[in-house]
Order: C-alpha cells, then sequence, then structure tokens
C-alpha cells in the first residue's frame, strides 16, 4: 500500500509539473497595448533589439568579477530589418512616455515588413500608412516562458508546405524507428550478458507494447515496467532482468553526454544562457563520462565511494550500480557495443529533431545546432519531473534555438517529436497487445507494482 502511494504521489507530481509547465507557457501575465509616437514608428527610431554582443548569465558573471564593462543592453535597429530581428530575439520600442517595452512585433509585421498598428488601446488594427494622429498603439509583451500565443502556432502551421513537410516527417520517424531497433539489440546484448536468451523478434513486440504502455499509463507502468514484467514472467529471473535494465540506463546517460561533448565545439549559441551554462560544465561533462566508462569497465574500483555519499539515496544508486555492473565483469565487450548502441540510439533521435527543423523549413539555424539543441533537450526531460519529458523539451527548444529562428518554430521543432513518438512509433505496441494471447494481455497496476516491489533491490 506504501508503494502504491509512493507511486501515484510521483505520477501525480509529474502530471502537476507538466500542467504547470503548459500553462507557463501560454500564459502571459502583464502586456497589452502601449502608445508610441507615430513619426518614431514610421521612421524607426522607436525600435531597440537586444544587443548581440550581449553575453549570457556566465558571461555576465564572468565580466563582473574581471571588473569588465558590458555592451549596451540594447542597439538600434533597421525598420526595413525589424520584423526579422524580432524573429529572431526581442524587440524593444520606446513609447511615448518615455519607457521602453518589450513587443509583440511579429504580430504587427506581414512579409517580413511592419504593416500594421492599433489606432487606439481599443484598436481597431489599421495599417501602418492608414494610422492617423500623432501616437499609435503597439502589442507589449508580457511575463511569459515563451514569447508566444497560439497564433503564432497557427501562422507557422498554416504556412506548411506539405511537399517539404511529408518527406521530412517520414525521414524523421524513420530514423527514430532505427534508434529504437538500436535499443532494443542493446537490451538484447543486456539480457544475454545475464545469460538470458531471448529472440529479437519478441523483444521487439515487448518494446512496442512498453512504448504503448507508456502512453495509457502512469510512468511506472511505461516501458520499463513492462519490459521487466514480460522478461521475468518468461524467464522467471527477476534479478537478471532488473540488472540488464539498470545497466541500460547508466550505459544510456554514459551515451547521451558523450554525444553533447561531441557536438558542444561545433555549436554557437553565444548569449543564450543554458547554452552558455553547458558550455561552463564541460569539463564536469567530460569527467562524468569519464567515470561512467570507467565504472562500466572496472566497477569494483569504486566500492569505496559508495561510503563516501553524501546522501543515503546516492549510495544506494551506486551501490545498486555497481552490483548490477559487477554481474558483466567477463562480458566487457558487450558493455562497449551496448554503449555504441546508446550513441546510435541518441544520434538517431537528434536526426529525428534535424527532420523536423526540415520539415518545419527553419531557418537561420544550423544542422549542428538543431542537434545539440536535441541531445540538451533528452538531458533536460530525463532531470526534469514531467508526463514524457512533454513541456520540457519544447522549453530547452526555445530556450537554445530561440534566437536563432522564431519561437514558434523552435517550439514545434520539440512539440512534433512528441507526435512522433507517441503516434506512429508507440500505438503499434497497442496492436501487438490486441493480438497476444490473453494471459499476456492481463497485466493490472496491482501486478507491476508487485513486480516492482519484487526486483527494487536486485541481489547478486
Amino acid at each position: 500500500m506504501k508503494t502504491e502511494g509512493k507511486s501515484l504521489l510521483k505520477s501525480a507530481i509529474k502530471l502537476v509539473a507538466t500542467l504547470v509547465v503548459f500553462v507557463g507557457l501560454f500564459a502571459e501575465f502583464g502586456g497589452g497595448p502601449v502608445p508610441v509616437a507615430r513619426d518614431a514608428v514610421t521612421a524607426g527610431t522607436a525600435f531597440q533589439q537586444v544587443n548581440p554582443a550581449m553575453p549570457g548569465v556566465i558571461g555576465k558573471l564572468k565580466a563582473k568579477l574581471a571588473g569588465a564593462a558590458l555592451p549596451a543592453p540594447t542597439v538600434p535597429v533597421d525598420l526595413d530589418r525589424l520584423c526579422r530581428a524580432g524573429a529572431e530575439g526581442p524587440i524593444f520600442a520606446t513609447t511615448a512616455d518615455g519607457k521602453t517595452k518589450k513587443i509583440k512585433i511579429l504580430g504587427h509585421c506581414e512579409e517580413d515588413r511592419l504593416a500594421t498598428v492599433l489606432q487606439s488601446a481599443a484598436g481597431p488594427e489599421v495599417p501602418l500608412a492608414e494610422a492617423s494622429g500623432d501616437t499609435v498603439w503597439l502589442v507589449s509583451q508580457g511575463f511569459q516562458l515563451v514569447p508566444m500565443d497560439w497564433r503564432d502556432l497557427l501562422r507557422e502551421l498554416t504556412h506548411l508546405d506539405l511537399r517539404v513537410f511529408l518527406p521530412w516527417f517520414a525521414f524523421a520517424t524513420l530514423v527514430k524507428l532505427l534508434g529504437i531497433f538500436a535499443n532494443i539489440y542493446r537490451w538484447q546484448i543486456l539480457l544475454r550478458g545475464q545469460g538470458l536468451r531471448f529472440d529479437f523478434p519478441w523483444l521487439t513486440a515487448s518494446y512496442f507494447v512498453g512504448r504503448y504502455w507508456g502512453i495509457v499509463t502512469p510512468s511506472t507502468m511505461g516501458l520499463d515496467g513492462w519490459r521487466l514484467y514480460d522478461t521475468i514472467r518468461l524467464s522467471r529471473k527477476p534479478v537478471e532482468c532488473t540488472t540488464a535494465i539498470v545497466v541500460e540506463r547508466l550505459i544510456g546517460l554514459v551515451g547521451l553526454f558523450t554525444v553533447i561533448l561531441l557536438f558542444m565545439p561545433f555549436v554557437s549559441l553565444g548569449g543564450r544562457d543554458l547554452a552558455e551554462l553547458l558550455s561552463a560544465m564541460k569539463i564536469p561533462i567530460a569527467a562524468a563520462v569519464l567515470f561512467g566508462v570507467l565504472l562500466l569497465l572496472q566497477p569494483r574500483w569504486f566500492q569505496p565511494l559508495v561510503r563516501l555519499m553524501p546522501h543515503p539515496k546516492l549510495q544506494s544508486f551506486l551501490a545498486n550500480a555497481i552490483t548490477s555492473l559487477t554481474a558483466y565483469a567477463s562480458a566487457r565487450g558487450s558493455l562497449l557495443v551496448a554503449l555504441a548502441c546508446a550513441v546510435v540510439g541518441q544520434l538517431t533521435t537528434m536526426f529525428m529533431y534535424f527532420g523536423n527543423a526540415m520539415a518545419l523549413q527553419v531557418e537561420g539555424v544550423t544542422m549542428a545546432e538543431v542537434l545539440y539543441a536535441s541531445a540538451v533537450m533528452t538531458l533536460g526531460t530525463f532531470l526534469a519531473p514531467s508526463a514524457s519529458g512533454e513541456g520540457v523539451r519544447e522549453l530547452v527548444f526555445v530556450a537554445l534555438l530561440g534566437g536563432k529562428t522564431t519561437a514558434a518554430k523552435a517550439f514545434l521543432i520539440g512539440h512534433l517529436g512528441f507526435w512522433i513518438e507517441k503516434l506512429p512509433l508507440s500505438l503499434p505496441g497497442g496492436l501487438v497487445l490486441l493480438r497476444a494471447p490473453e494471459s499476456y494481455k492481463r497485466i493490472t497496476r496491482e501486478d507491476l507494482e508487485a513486480l516492482k516491489a519484487e526486483t527494487a533491490q536486485p541481489t547478486p
């Protein structure tokens, strides 16, 4: 009963966190029409953009510690590139009373040109050339996690070219499918390292059923829970099956950190706070990769570190990892092959999001930047509490690529990945489940909770 209560609490926290993120994505606090001198608008002298030379939070901290002067926070922007600059970052306007306000400039643009303004605070919206009086009104941006609204998303969606979108969508789906097969092969290798022999077609069916459960059930009854249930149901060896899953997760993290390090030198996202934070952490990330590889190959070396962990949960995590990896002491080659599969699986996820960017015809962003943002997004969904990573993936893409393209397009790169993962690549598991014997389908929450309790503390 206590275990079930914890599971429900975790699921509720993830659901609430996801809802909060989505409310935060679209909820806006403050903002609204502000008056601006008409002559300054038509001449373009009312507008500024963020200074490209302004560093992010890490750069600002370094400058402060070094006593160096920071550049001006904003610089003037030419009227002929005002809308393009608005697609790349915030635009500010000097109001009629001398204040500086962030403006939703894209809502006043048509075909990359400033086209419309409000005649008064209450409207109507009129062409700039037809506006009368000394003052016009522009819509200011309030506090919002992602500077966009539903109209921005609809604008992007209604301008999709299906001749471009559909082939790249198919590419994104197929390349992710290739990664899923790499992950299944990794699972098979790790099971073999425990002396368990399962055919690849059977593991494939089980894996897709697990992905299906990941859509329609709480997290504890998702992919990992189903795979444990399925393999233990046939093998009756809970310790070995659990060990394979634990080691798979550890290898996946090492592969993810490796890919982030590999792509970090090839991206130029200066001024983005998240990018600068990750760049500042490259040495700790490299140390984590080295630690992970050594842990995979020589787990006994780290046994004394268990007592040094500052928290009981960290002690338990490291102790279980060492115990699990020790089981592969005579199969280190299998671990290396599994690590290669993890890297391939991560790369295919990254190229899925690159396919999304191409399908959306995103401009101003390089392939390396999309791939890097995808890897960071995977890390974000692992660390942040959410349901299926929803909300987190969009925030990470906007945080890293929002200065290179519109926030709406950056949002859609991430959000499209959710639908690829959950529809064409997860729903087929439901069909497999429907065709399975009744004994195979008859699984309840109590079954999985009992199985989780049975395998929570694997021992050699």
